[in-house]
């Protein structure tokens, strides 16, 4: 993604239109400051910081239930053919909160969906020690915590069955390279032992809550 510099009215009125739901008038504004600065519109909201929180326009649309104004700035890199960036889609504020910490925080369960959909990590820990699944257990949003374990155990499984595959085909070919079938193995251990432990880091005994 390239170095863009928004001043500070461009930033304003990004993040303003992202709080208050106006996907319409987001879109259009994007679009002229798109012609104007010739960049892309998924640049521009990536660009979006505020300078005292570091909060993006993602944060305060996953902290309001906005899951218009998630789908309308995500669909943006749909449309340059490329995945949102870590940078944008796990972007860090002031206190080390994901858009996704404020979408499970405040129980708004369709916005952790589009946005662990599109690649947000839930491991992510905040400046409180807190990951995205303990802030909505300690704030009562259970519904929400039930839908994050289940999707982190469904990629747990998933990697077990990829594992199981590349063991299938080692198996196949060992005859003719006896180190492939030990070769997959280990991959198929090192993949599960790693989501294991995102799940085991999202059951923290921390008992403070963060800012």
């Amino acid at each position: 993604m390239p170095t863009i510099t928004l001043d500070e009215d461009a930033i304003d009125e990004i993040l303003y239109l992202a709080r208050v739901n106006d996907t319409a008038e987001l879109d259009k504004y994007l679009s002229e400051l798109s012609t104007q600065t010739k960049h892309a519109k998924a640049d521009l909201v990536a660009a979006a910081v505020d300078p005292y929180s570091n909060n993006t326009a993602l944060h305060y649309a996953a902290a309001n239930g906005h899951s218009d104004v998630i789908k309308v700035a995500l669909s943006y890199n749909a449309d340059d053919d490329k995945a949102p960036t870590p940078a944008l889609i796990n972007a860090l504020n002031g206190a080390g909160n994901t858009p996704l910490h404020w979408a499970a925080v405040n129980g708004h369960l369709q916005c952790v969906k589009m946005l662990i959909q599109s690649g947000a990590d839930v491991t992510i820990i905040n400046a409180a020690g807190h990951d995205a699944v303990f802030e909505a257990e300690i704030n009562d949003k259970q519904d929400v915590v039930d839908w994050l374990l289940g999707a982190v155990e469904a990629l747990e499984q998933g990697v077990g069955r990829e594992g199981e595959a590349m063991q299938d085909n080692a198996a196949e070919s060992s005859s003719n390279d006896p180190g492939a079938a030990s070769a997959a193995s280990a991959a198929s251990a090192n993949g599960v032992e790693s989501v294991t432990r995102q799940m085991e880091g999202m059951n923290t005994n921390a008992s403070s809550q963060g800012g």
